[in-house]
């Protein structure tokens, strides 16, 4: 009877082992930057063009793309002639409009989207990996502050004083806020396509 306890302990011992091995090495394989061509390591971002009468968004769009990536670290972020691929960017359009109203028919919300078309190019062999447009949004209100406006203005389910985010420019937190979202969902695309 104890000779049969024991081989059950230790079969039990082995499944575990098992078990817990290939959960390690499961997690140990997986890698966002292994599905991208083995041959691209880095990536420039140059200013991206504006195609639009918006004044200073190339820059902001710009920098917030290049802060994504930096962030996320999937590829290193190089100059133009050093890289092995490049990101360029066009906005296309800026669309700033009333989104919500009153009762009586007072605009409570605004909505700043804003449109952008991605290339993203690999340099040695001289060929387009993705060519895309990507359009979202942020929310703002012109009448309050943002620390007080009672909308979610970053999209995160957290609003007002529960959100240490929703502070500075309502604009200029919106325009982030649509940038940030165009960024991830390019990097989603970049690791994904491969």
């Amino acid at each position: 009877m104890n000779c049969g306890f024991r081989i059950v302990e230790r079969g039990i011992k082995n499944s575990i082992i098992t078990v817990t091995t290939m959960l390690c090495l499961g997690c140990g394989i997986y890698s966002f930057t292994g599905s991208i061509p083995p041959h691209i390591k880095t990536i420039s971002i140059p200013l991206f063009v504006n195609e639009t009468a918006e004044f200073g968004i190339a820059e902001s769009i710009t920098d917030e793309v290049t802060n994504t990536f930096l962030e996320e670290n999937i590829l290193k972020v190089g100059e133009s002639d050093q890289s092995d691929s490049e990101l360029k960017g066009t906005i296309k359009k800026v669309d700033d409009s009333p989104y919500t109203y009153s009762e009586t028919e007072e605009v409570l919300e605004y909505r700043f989207s804003v449109t952008i078309q991605v290339e993203w190019f690999d340099v040695s062999r001289k060929k387009i990996l993705l060519k895309k447009n990507y359009t979202n949004w942020g929310s703002y209100s012109l009448t309050q502050d943002i620390a007080s406006d009672g909308i979610d203005n970053d999209g995160d389910g957290e609003i007002d004083a529960e959100d240490p985010d929703e502070v500075g420019d309502p604009r200029v937190l919106a325009t982030r806020v649509a940038v940030g979202k165009i960024s991830a969902d390019i990097i989603n695309d970049i690791v994904s396509s491969w």
